[in-house]
C-alpha cells in the first residue's frame, strides 16, 4: 500500500468513526449493548429515554429504526435486520476505538457511578464480540 493510500484509509476511518459517534443516540445504543449484551429495539429506546436523549419511547424507537440502527449496521458496528430483531454488537465496534473509549469516559464523568463502570474501557473490551 502506498503512503497516500494508507493516509487516505486512516482519514476515512477517523471520519467514519467521528460521524458514527457524533450522535448521542448511537453512542448510548453502543453503551447499552456493551453493558447488557444483545437487546430489543424497545430496550434500546428505553436506554435512550433514560439517558435523557429522547423524551418519548415511541419517538426514540422510530429514530432508532429509521436512522441510527441502520447506520450502525451499515458499518458493521451492530447486527440489526429490522425492528423486530434483536440488536447486538458486531466486529465493526473495534474500529471505533479509541474514539469510543474517549467519548464514554467524557460522558460518564457526570453520570452515576454504575453507568461510569459500564462504559469504562475495561467493560468495553469485555463486551466486544470475539
Amino acid at each position: 500500500m502506498m503512503l497516500d493510500e494508507h493516509v487516505g484509509s486512516v482519514r476515512e476511518r477517523i471520519d467514519r468513526s467521528c460521524d458514527l459517534l457524533s450522535s448521542s443516540y448511537r453512542r448510548h445504543v453502543i453503551y447499552a449493548l456493551q453493558a447488557d449484551g444483545p437487546a430489543s429495539v424497545g430496550e434500546l429506546a428505553d436506554a435512550v429515554v433514560s439517558a435523557g436523549i429522547a423524551d418519548e419511547h415511541e419517538r426514540a424507537m422510530a429514530s432508532l429504526v429509521h436512522n441510527h440502527l441502520p447506520k450502525l449496521a451499515e458499518f458493521d458496528v451492530v447486527t440489526y435486520d429490522g425492528p423486530n430483531d434483536e440488536v447486538s454488537l458486531d466486529d465493526g465496534i473495534a474500529g471505533l476505538e479509541p474514539f469510543l473509549t474517549t467519548a464514554a469516559r467524557a460522558e460518564t464523568e457526570s453520570e452515576p457511578r454504575a453507568f461510569a463502570e459500564v462504559a469504562s474501557p475495561d467493560s468495553i473490551a469485555r463486551n466486544a464480540p470475539d
